[in-house]
């Protein structure tokens, strides 16, 4: 824990009386998580005691949906924190709200009532492919989303606090419900518990850069930061989390042989709220290749950055157009 007071409130615990309570680093890192917990859950009043309690929207497309709002409205600067006058600087938030998006719409190609387990002895490849889906954009969130709010709320105390994240420091009520979320064994030792890496560091760095740069030097950076948040996403998170599960692979394998068909979506990425479109200008599909075979990915995705950024530079327009409506997303449930 830092050594230094980073934030100080004034608490009532009696009457007439106030008492100081000093946060370091690891407090303000699980107020973040229970944040991003907060973005996927609804209000339910129980039915005799009226008590109202949180649980987790239960659709993997809904949690997709809210997702991808959540991270347009962090590119728009309408998040708490959000400064208009930079708006631009998390440009990965951007393309993250198209991509999950994407992820909504590969979910939403599989009906639940076909994505139900078989059992051990018959497994589903459409209840693999959903539960790789939700699992890979639930647990990205959780991750990448308390970086950016942790950097808006706290700009002076990112660089200190930085290397402190470690979701095991969480206090304990809020540990409990970080391993209550589904998947959250496996996940935060795949994770590392959201520990600092060296992808991480060079986005940030970057992104700092960019608030302060002229006009014309601010889209290499942006680019920059980008790619580097790119490459912590891809793999150091859904690598290990989600494409080398050999049973995902497979399914990955029957989706590249059946794409187009009822249930088989494509491998593509459509900059529109919908989910393709016809113009080649406004999208990116993959067409050799393997998904799970990270540098084949990574191809892709720098494809996909690449058309993105040029969109973004040349038809900024239809490009914000797009992302206020998905940043309007936030309630789906």
């Amino acid at each position: 824990m830092s050594a230094d007071p980073i934030l100080t409130c004034t608490t009532n615990t009696r009457p007439d009386s106030v008492s100081k309570q000093t946060f370091g680093c690891e407090i303000l890192w699980a107020w973040g998580q229970q944040e991003a917990i907060r973005r996927l859950t609804v209000e339910k009043r129980d039915l005799y005691s009226q008590q109202v309690r949180n649980e987790l929207v239960t659709s993997f497309s809904a949690r997709a949906a809210r997702i991808a709002a959540t991270y347009a409205r962090f590119y728009l600067e309408l998040e708490d924190g959000g400064k208009p006058e930079l708006k631009g600087r998390f440009y990965w938030m951007g393309l993250a709200a198209f991509a999950s998006k994407q992820v909504k719409c590969g979910l939403d190609f599989i009906p639940d009532a076909l994505a139900v387990s078989m059992g051990g002895y018959l497994p589903n490849p459409m209840a693999i492919g959903k539960d790789g889906l939700g699992k890979g954009n639930f647990w990205l969130f959780q991750d990448i989303f308390v970086w950016h709010w942790f950097y808006s709320q706290f700009p002076e105390q990112f660089e200190e606090c930085a290397s402190e994240r470690n979701a095991l420091n969480c206090p304990e009520l809020a540990l409990a419900g970080l391993k209550s979320l589904p998947w959250a064994e496996e996940a935060l030792a795949t994770l590392k518990n959201f520990k600092m890496n060296k992808y991480l560091l060079k986005a940030f760095k970057t992104i700092k850069k960019t608030e302060s740069a002229k006009s014309h030097e601010r889209p290499s950076l942006q680019l920059k930061s980008l790619l580097a948040i790119a490459d912590h996403e891809q793999l150091e998170i859904l690598q290990p989390l989600i494409y080398e599960n050999h049973a995902f692979q497979k399914v990955l394998d029957l989706q590249a042989l059946t794409e187009g068909l009822p249930y088989f979506p494509l491998r593509s990425a459509a900059f529109s709220t919908a989910c393709d479109v016809k113009e080649e200008s406004l999208r990116e599909q993959m067409t050799e290749g393997d998904l799970y075979n990270g540098m084949h990915r990574m191809d892709f995705i720098t494809k996909i950055a690449n058309k993105y950024h040029q969109l973004m530079q040349h038809d900024s327009e239809h490009m914000e157009s797009s992302i206020t409506s998905i940043s309007k997303w936030s309630d789906f449930a």
